[in-house]
């Protein structure tokens, strides 16, 4: 395998789809770390790494490598994108002129992916209004009052445009990249949390043999 790798980075395009697939990623770990304004960062945090979130939240975590923690722009990562891929690949059974697109060829799969797009961003406007509201009445906002308004504004807007990028970033990797960009993405926002995971089974091991 190494051997393989040797050998295909002496290719000079293969290597520059390398080196730009591991540029993006490096663009989406930089998003899932920069919060949003008006999010208590550090209440997010510390009620995340004390355990006293509930246990969807927890999974949601591990799939936007981090970035619900963080309240970051790229927040919902790649899972707005998917949800909206597994609902129309279900309407295409559904609805026959879906089903007659997915049938045209090159031509119907690029309208296919145009509605993806669209589904994808309402997806994570509705995603984004959800988690706010999740953020507001558990305390995790840095405002009150009449300016929480505009804060939801904001808020709603970073999570959503943030989703639309993470979506054209898995787009650019497909086009100039190696691989499946999304299923890329996904996997590194996933590796990007195996440390903590791995610490806190550790923590959870020691104080089990603590208490046999």
């Amino acid at each position: 395998m190494l051997e393989t790798l040797r050998n295909a980075w002496k290719i000079k395009e293969i290597r520059n789809k390398i080196l730009f697939t591991v540029f993006i990623v490096l663009i989406f770990r930089i998003g899932s770390v920069i919060p949003v304004p008006y999010i208590d960062v550090a209440a997010l945090k510390s009620a995340t790494e004390s355990g006293t979130t509930n246990e969807f939240f927890s999974y949601l975590s591990i799939l936007t490598g981090g970035g619900l923690e963080y309240g970051a722009i790229f927040a919902m990562s790649v899972t707005p994108y998917i949800n909206s891929s597994i609902i129309v690949q279900l309407l295409c059974v559904a609805i026959p002129a879906l089903e007659r697109l997915s049938k045209e060829g090159e031509e119907g799969q690029k309208k296919l992916a145009q509605i993806t797009r669209y589904t994808t961003v309402a997806l994570a406007l509705i995603q984004g209004t959800a988690y706010f509201f999740y953020l507001k009445n558990s305390n995790y906002l840095s405002v009150s009052g009449g300016a929480v308004i505009f804060a939801a504004f904001v808020i709603i807007l970073a999570f959503t445009a943030g989703s639309a990028l993470v979506m054209w970033l898995g787009e650019q990797i497909d086009v100039k990249g190696i691989g499946n960009g999304i299923s890329i993405i996904l996997f590194a926002g996933i590796v990007a949390n195996m440390p903590t995971l791995f610490t806190h089974l550790v923590n959870y091991f020691i104080d089990a043999c603590k208490y046999p």
